[in-house]
């Protein structure tokens, strides 16, 4: 079961393809993994994609910029040099909400937002973990940042997602889907009790946010029209993918713990209310992180 693409609501399609095309530089996927009505495109952004939703009438609905709010938190993009991209995202006029700077674990960071709100990061290099759980993986990450050079662009990197009950996410996560802890990652200083638990989902990976300070509620609503940070795809990997639907890979969700969304087949929530979108891809040729 790995994360196969991140969704983000657009008010005005065009825009947002100006700017993720445009300023990002992420291509057109060349073999959409389904019927690609109007008001929706696929972007290519290496191991895995975006898919861009036109909302014309939605709104945040009501997602805040706080990490205390539980939920999708952002969407990250790994180049080769956050201060060498983020002057040339300066210079086409993004304003960062946050950075860039050197953040614990020996990396660059920086924050900003789409044209409708959807809180994206960067960063470069490779993770040097608090606690490493999975050793092969980390040494995976520190080969594929020893090969990506200073001028790559951006490729899909992780989601991060804030949560009420770590023990009981890692239990939806890691022992029901089947999702590799990477590591664990302090933040020294931070009076809110910040701890990060980064896992393996196929190419790409899942962040999750935990705190020892009370976390707000998740305010996602399947049935308002939203901008910004929508949903995670989420489908099951090589052959498995030949033997599954999106009702039945749902109905696998579903008996991993996943909630069911009444009127909507494809769709569950994890254990903070996250929707996970049921997704089969075509089978493509991997992609090099």
């Amino acid at each position: 079961m790995r994360i196969t693409y991140a969704e983000i609501g657009c008010r005005n399609l065009s825009a947002s393809l100006d700017f993720y095309r445009g300023m990002l530089g992420l291509r057109p996927l060349a073999d959409p993994p389904g019927p690609t009505p109007p008001g929706v495109a696929w972007l290519d952004a290496g191991p895995a994609g975006i898919r861009l939703v036109e909302r014309p009438d939605g709104d945040l609905a009501g997602w805040e910029g706080d990490d205390l709010q539980r939920g999708i938190r952002h969407v990250g993009f790994r180049v080769g040099s956050v201060p060498r991209y983020a002057e040339r995202l300066a210079d086409a006029g993004v304003e960062f909400t946050l950075g860039p700077f050197q953040a614990p674990g020996d990396v660059w960071i920086a924050f900003f937002r789409d044209p409708d709100g959807a809180n994206l990061e960067i960063i470069d290099r490779h993770l040097t973990y608090t606690t490493v759980v999975s050793p092969d993986l980390a040494e995976e990450e520190r080969r594929a940042a020893a090969r990506r050079g200073p001028d790559a662009g951006p490729s899909f990197d992780h989601v991060a997602i804030t949560v009420a009950d770590l023990d009981r996410t890692l239990a939806f996560y890691r022992d029901r889907l089947g999702y590799r802890v990477i590591g664990g990652l302090d933040q020294p200083g931070d009076p809110r009790g910040f701890r990060i638990h980064f896992l393996r989902a196929g190419a790409a990976v899942l962040e999750i946010f935990s705190f020892t300070a009370p976390t707000t509620d998740n305010p996602w609503d399947p049935d308002r029209p939203r901008v910004g940070l929508r949903r995670i795809g989420i489908g099951p990997y090589g052959r498995a993918a030949d033997a599954a639907g999106p009702a039945e890979l749902a109905a696998r969700l579903r008996e991993a713990g996943a909630t069911p969304v009444p009127g909507h087949d494809d769709l569950v929530t994890d254990p903070d209310g996250v929707p996970l979108c049921a997704h089969v891809p075509r089978p493509q040729a991997s992609a090099e992180a």
